[in-house]
């Protein structure tokens, strides 16, 4: 035969442990906003989403960290209106630092409690060297000893922006932390406790995890 029957007797090898169990990280809801006026407007949507749990990367645009409270257009202070909704709020200062805050930020929005989070992405580290080049660096060479050290200034300041950018970078999800209710938190974790008399059940009738019970 081709599937011969195990004879009386015979051991056979026990069975493999079940696998751990796996928590699918699912997706999150991304959206990008323009600076200014655009962050403002998701301010609602960002409290719905705190308040329903939902894990959401929230992407605005900023003022050049350069002109950073300096008055540049729609240059407001956009990581203090989401403080209080957000469970991280980080701003961006360096080409390099895109990849690492937007895979943190991912992974914060779904661990723990899920909920909302923000990343402030200011206008010079989304545009090509070139055009923070031209725009920042202005002209090549500066007059007098105070032009040549505003030209030195901002001249670093690009090469710290753009300094290893071109670096390869980790791009892989980050693993996503899933808290686990303990014995104590899902039941009694032993004998439950002997009902006390009506006057010290809780408001809803109810004590501890237990429920009251009965007809009366």
């Amino acid at each position: 035969a081709l599937n011969p029957q195990p004879k009386i007797g015979v051991q056979r090898d026990p069975l493999p442990p079940p696998p751990p169990p796996h928590f699918p990280v699912g997706r999150i809801g991304v959206a990008a906003v323009t600076a200014g006026p655009g962050v403002t407007n998701a301010v609602t949507a960002i409290k719905n989403a705190q308040m329903a749990e939902s894990p959401v990367l929230l992407i605005g645009g900023a003022a050049a960290s350069l002109q950073k409270g300096r008055g540049a257009l729609q240059d407001i202070d956009q990581l203090s209106l989401f403080k209080t909704l957000c469970k991280a709020c980080v701003s961006v200062r360096a080409v390099r630092d895109i990849v690492p805050a937007l895979r943190k930020a991912i992974a914060t929005a779904q661990s723990g409690t899920p909920g909302p989070v923000f990343v402030e992405l200011p206008i010079d580290v989304l545009y090509p060297f070139h055009m923070v080049e031209k725009e920042i660096g202005g002209t090549k060479s500066g007059r007098g000893l105070r032009g040549k050290m505003v030209q030195w200034y901002l001249q670093n300041y690009i090469r710290n922006l753009f300094a290893g950018a071109w670096e390869p970078r980790d791009v892989s999800p980050l693993p996503v932390q899933v808290p686990l209710a303990t014995e104590d938190e899902v039941g009694f974790g032993g004998t439950p406790p002997h009902p006390t008399p009506a006057t010290d059940w809780g408001f809803w009738g109810v004590c501890g995890w237990g429920y009251r019970g009965g007809g009366g």
